[in-house]
């Protein structure tokens, strides 16, 4: 007969080899929550809750107690957690770690190999430095570097630090997933109607724009960090430093300014369309393309161009 383990109820019984190996407790699932330095929080895949069904956990979550309320905070294995608890799961395996910044350092070791977003990392090195003291801002991302082994240079943390010192309207920006509340991309879109059809803000302009955010005000942060995804990384680090040099000027003025230079009142801006065409149609454009050694834009422009000259010729 297989091992199993009782649970704080006596009805509930877990098969043993569910379990992993290694844990040190069986917690109630009413007494875990998210923890605040928890850098995931996404919903868990069909693939894992399967997984928790057939095969169980192989990995004892992370967690620190909180004594005030009688609660655990997951640092590590809030998709377990969910993904158990929608299995009936009623307790869960856990490893203890008396303090946050314990916690921290052991969710790092349980991560390495795993699927970390660049947005999780400088999310879980912004964790660390909250719960480290130091007499300056490089002392304290020197302290961080330290303590996660050189697995980042002091540059990297900054720069990672910088950018999600930003408004948090701006974060969905930063992540390569597309994610974030529709509360967020709807203050990005009074800005930039168009933002989410762009591959989002590099850290690198994110970090230069955090560090020029002093002087302007929340709403001008915003508006840049929705205008900024349009551009290359050089040009888009020239309309940082420009929207933050003149905060009074519109920044759609600033934004043509960079686009096309001191004659930008002569140009036209075609709006981005998507057009509609049966996959012959298609497919004859792209080999025209190909055949002509243009791009649709040069072809766009061209054809724009022809379009104002016949305009204005029938004036």
């Amino acid at each position: 007969m297989d091992k199993a383990v009782t649970t704080t109820d006596p009805e509930r019984i877990i098969d043993e080899t569910l379990l992993p190996d290694t844990y040190d407790r069986l917690l109630p699932v009413r007494k875990l929550v998210h923890g605040e330095h928890n850098p995931r929080r996404e919903q868990p895949s069909a693939r894992l809750r399967r997984s928790i069904q057939r095969h169980g956990l192989d990995r004892a979550l992370i967690v620190r107690p909180d004594p005030d309320q009688d609660t655990y905070h997951i640092t590590d294995g809030w998709q377990r957690y969910q993904a158990a608890t929608d299995c009936g799961w009623e307790v869960l395996p856990v490893r203890i770690y008396d303090t946050t910044l314990a916690a921290l350092e052991a969710t790092e070791v349980a991560s390495l190999g795993r699927s970390w977003s660049t947005y999780d990392w400088a999310q879980y090195y912004e964790s660390l430095a909250s719960e480290v003291e130091a007499e300056s801002q490089q002392r304290l991302i020197e302290r961080v570097a330290a303590l996660t082994d050189g697995a980042r240079s002091t540059v990297t943390i900054r720069k990672y630090l910088d950018a999600l010192s930003l408004p948090v309207e701006t974060h969905p920006l930063l992540r390569a997933d597309n994610a974030g509340s529709e509360q967020a991309w709807a203050a990005l879109k009074n800005h930039n109607p168009d933002v989410r059809q762009y591959s989002g803000l590099s850290w690198e302009v994110a970090a230069r724009l955090a560090r020029q955010q002093g002087s302007l005000n929340k709403q001008r942060v915003v508006g840049v960090a929705a205008t900024a995804v349009e551009f290359e990384m050089s040009v888009a680090e020239e309309f940082v430093a420009e929207a933050a040099a003149r905060p009074e000027t519109p920044l759609a003025t600033i934004r043509q300014e960079v686009l096309y230079g001191q004659q930008h009142d002569r140009y036209l801006e075609v709006p981005r369309v998507a057009v509609r065409l049966d996959h012959d149609e298609k497919q004859a454009i792209m080999e025209h393309c190909h055949q002509t050694r243009q791009s649709l834009s040069e072809i766009v422009t061209e054809r724009i161009e022809a379009l104002a000259q016949d305009v204005v010729a029938d004036k």
